[in-house]
């Protein structure tokens, strides 16, 4: 399958490298497009492949594309390409607003190519091995579970940039940008979905100003509420978090035991029962970089996101794949949450 990427930023960057790394599974890199030209040749120029001047030339040397541009372009880019009869792969949130949502979902339905959302978290080995315990009622019925992802990047990226103003309509503050990825991830774990309406929400700015502009989107968010039919939760999504506190941290609680996980420790999982700790080691050498600071396994994530798309399109049974549906249910999910924020501090 030969890829085409549309965004030339950091994390058009990933999904490049993802492309470059499979070229042994029949997955080649066709190039890229920016409506930056100048960045998009100096990212073509340092992976060794094409910058396109205009998204036809994309759409006609690729058979499959991935959407790695801001959030507001999301649904435009994902629908051209599926008129086009395109494979593509939307970054996530796959649109700012439910409508957008929703009408990526109906096209893509009615479209021959294979539509998935760039959900890579749920190919992170600490969850599929969390999922996998669960599933085997290995610490019983779950009671309660607590994810949070926290970062910093509110407080050292000092610039005012699209992320911190009103044209995302906040799916790029902490709940749009890092706490759709523990939504998806409850779903994923659980196969059933949040229930909005049991959910208390709040939302906080603690870096307000950036450059003299009024930043108006969250950047540390926390939710407590219940999935439909399953364990209730706590998420808690933060780009302004101290250096202490930050990393991904999953702890299931159940009738017999618990699982916990911080990404502090690398490559362990904690399984805890009765009074017994077992570590449990996660993976070995990583096939692609994880960027500092980061979830291990993170780079690995976007490469066996890419190939597990590629072999549903080639007809291998996609596996953990978010399709447009997990998409467009998750991004009712955030809607639901933002909405329902309460502003605190």
């Amino acid at each position: 399958m030969r890829v085409g990427i549309i965004g030339a930023g950091n994390i058009g960057r990933v999904h490049a490298r993802a492309v470059l790394a499979s070229a042994d599974d029949g997955v080649s890199l066709a190039g890229l497009f920016d409506v930056d030209q100048g960045r998009a040749d100096t990212l073509a120029a340092d992976l060794g492949t094409r910058a396109f001047a205009s998204l036809g030339e994309l759409h006609e040397a690729a058979d499959g594309i991935v959407v790695a541009s801001p959030n507001r372009t999301h649904a435009a880019y994902a629908c051209e390409a599926l008129a086009q009869g395109r494979h593509v792969l939307c970054e996530k949130p796959m649109a700012t607003s439910l409508a957008e949502a929703a009408d990526m979902l109906r096209l893509s339905s009615g479209a021959a190519g294979v539509s998935c959302v760039g959900f890579n978290y749920r190919y992170l080995p600490v969850v599929r091995e969390i999922r996998r315990r669960i599933e085997e009622e290995e610490i019983g019925r779950v009671l309660h579970v607590a994810v949070a992802l926290r970062r910093s990047s509110a407080v050292t990226r000092a610039r005012f940039t699209w992320r911190d103003g009103p044209t995302e309509r906040s799916t790029s503050g902490a709940l749009g940008d890092l706490g759709v990825h523990l939504v998806d991830m409850l779903h994923f774990l659980f196969r059933s979905p949040v229930d909005t309406g049991s959910c208390r929400v709040g939302l906080q700015t603690r870096v307000a100003t950036k450059e003299g502009h009024d930043v108006v989107v969250d950047d540390h968010a926390f939710v407590s509420g219940g999935l439909t039919g399953g364990p209730h939760f706590t998420l808690t999504a933060s780009k302004s978090s101290a250096p202490e506190e930050l990393g991904l941290a999953v702890t299931v609680t159940g009738s017999r035991g618990e699982l916990v996980y911080h990404s502090r420790d690398g490559q362990l999982l904690q399984v805890r029962t009765g009074v017994d700790v077992e570590p449990v080691k996660l993976l070995g050498p990583a096939r692609l970089p994880d960027p500092p600071g980061e979830v291990t396994g993170w780079g690995d994530s976007f490469l066996e996101q890419l190939q597990e798309w590629a072999g549903a399109v080639s007809g291998t049974r996609p596996g953990a794949l978010a399709g447009f549906d997990d998409g467009h249910l998750a991004q009712r999910v955030l809607e639901d949450l933002l909405r329902r924020g309460e502003r605190l501090g």
